[in-house]
This record gives C-alpha cells, sequence and structure tokens, in this order.
C-alpha cells in the first residue's frame, strides 16, 4: 500500500482538475480529505479513471466545520479500476481529481489517497 499526500489549492467558486501520475500499477483504494475552510454538500470532490469514477469525497452535512476529515466513498462500477505508469494511453497513468465550482470560500485540501500497488489482473481463460 502506498499513501498519496497532497494539497490542493482553492479559489471560491473556480472548478479545477488536478492530475496526480501514479507511482506504480495499483488501484485507489479509499480517500480522505479535509479542507482549511467550512464546506457544504454539495462540494464533492472527484478522483478519476479513464473509465469513470473511483471515489466521491463529500461533506457529511452543510457548514461541516474546517479540518473535518471526509472519508470517500468508493464507486460500485469503477473502483477496481487500474492505473499503470506504463500504459500507453497517459490517461491511465494518473489519477484526476476534479474539484467543482461549488466551494463558497477559497481555502487548502488536504488530500490522503490509499494507492494498493498489489493489483492484479483476472482473465478469463480462452
Amino acid at each position: 500500500m502506498i499513501d498519496i499526500m497532497l494539497a490542493i489549492e482553492v479559489a471560491t467558486t473556480t472548478a479545477k482538475d488536478v492530475y496526480v501520475p501514479v507511482p506504480r500499477r495499483g488501484i485507489v483504494v479509499n480517500a480522505y480529505a479535509t479542507y482549511s475552510e467550512e464546506t457544504d454538500a454539495d462540494e464533492t470532490i472527484t478522483l478519476a479513471h479513464p473509465l469513470g469514477t473511483v471515489n466521491l469525497i463529500t461533506p457529511p452535512a452543510d457548514e461541516t466545520a474546517e479540518g473535518v476529515r471526509m472519508t470517500g466513498v468508493p464507486d460500485a462500477t469503477y473502483k477496481d479500476s487500474v492505473f499503470d505508469p506504463d500504459h500507453a494511453t497517459a490517461t491511465y497513468q494518473r489519477i484526476k481529481i476534479s474539484v467543482p465550482n461549488t466551494f463558497d470560500t477559497g481555502g487548502m485540501i488536504g488530500l490522503h489517497i490509499e494507492f494498493d500497488d498489489s493489483a492484479a489482473v483476472t482473465q478469463t481463460s480462452t
């Protein structure tokens, strides 16, 4: 398991996409975030793979206090999507993190991604 930690600066009412290169082949297992200001329920942070969303981090309620740890929820369909730094397509080599334009106050997001680098792919026999 590899921990990926980063900070993302957020401007008020400005959407932002950040791309994090993956260190090894693997999947996103969990994601956590804290924000330096209060957050609202519509301020969901998305972690994505080219196939779709792998994890959503949503504040538990409107006016969640600053510094509260928010736990992401793995997507039922795409949670096991494999990222690979050696993939021929660049979009598979990074995690896309999307911050919506609904943040009312600018601040800093602290993000912790648990990345499982022992991902295995099961193939059906032919």
